[in-house]
């Protein structure tokens, strides 16, 4: 049994134990249930469904066990889960609220004050919009309700504006980012071009067999860098190659 495996096992077995009847199901998405999922690259992502909001003592809970239990079994990237009440994930609107959410970003946000962290940490996200469509299109039951039952539809226009939300700063987070926004803009222009909800690495296999050839060798180069992480390759292109890929890709998207 891989980390990964042992890691959704406890997942599911603590998370069950911590929320008890409030539990409506926990719901996998991201590269896991894309087929791109590598655990020295990808993080693991899931939405908890409750029915009513959690209290700080159950957040606590949650917190406890996810850091100490399921982050030493976490892949590289850690874990990203939001908790979401089944009143709202039935009846979708945008932006969709959260009652809770956690990601390796917040790590250190957390451990400087968890009891600030777990208070004010809830809200509204633009980001769920892509992940209830991820969810409803390729999304896997760890336990609960089956998905039909407890998601609704996402709109298009929703989704749309969620993803390109992400490739606003693209001409700024190509020189920073260059693998993952190279193949973001390709995934977000499939969407756009032939309405394909994929992955980065499939996105990126789109934009290889679709786009300008002059365009193929950094989108090859991610793809190369992205798939084979242990190989520690290093993605290397000129500053003034990466912007003008941005700025091209944004053309494309008419942004």
């Amino acid at each position: 049994m891989t980390n990964t495996q042992k890691c959704l096992s406890m997942l599911k077995s603590t998370y069950q134990k911590i929320l008890s009847t409030n539990l409506v199901g926990i719901y996998l998405h991201g590269s896991y249930v894309m087929h791109s999922y590598n655990a020295s690259i990808s993080d693991l992502d899931y939405i908890v469904v409750v029915k009513t909001p959690l209290s700080f003592s159950t957040k606590q809970q949650l917190m406890t066990v996810t850091l100490k239990k399921l982050w030493p079994l976490a892949p590289a990237k850690g874990l990203e889960f939001h908790v979401l009440r089944l009143s709202d994930t039935q009846h979708f609107r945008q932006p969709l609220p959260f009652d809770f959410h956690f990601s390796k970003m917040h790590f250190q946000n957390y451990l400087a004050n968890p009891a600030r962290y777990i208070e004010i940490m809830h809200g509204t996200d633009p980001d769920l919009a892509a992940h209830l469509t991820i969810i409803n299109h390729f999304g896997q039951v760890l336990v609960g309700t089956p998905i039909i039952q407890v998601f609704d539809q996402v709109p298009e226009i929703d989704y749309w504006q969620s993803i390109i939300f992400d490739i606003q700063d693209a001409q700024t987070n190509i020189l920073k980012q260059p693998v993952y926004t190279i193949l973001n803009l390709c995934r977000v222009l499939a969407y756009k071009q032939e309405r394909l909800i994929t992955s980065k690495q499939s996105g990126g296999q789109w934009g290889f067999t679709h786009l300008d050839s002059q365009m193929h060798p950094l989108i090859q180069q991610a793809l190369h860098v992205y798939t084979k992480p242990s190989a520690n390759i290093e993605f290397k292109a000129l500053p003034a190659e990466l912007t003008a890929f941005a700025t091209k890709m944004l053309w494309h998207l008419g942004l």
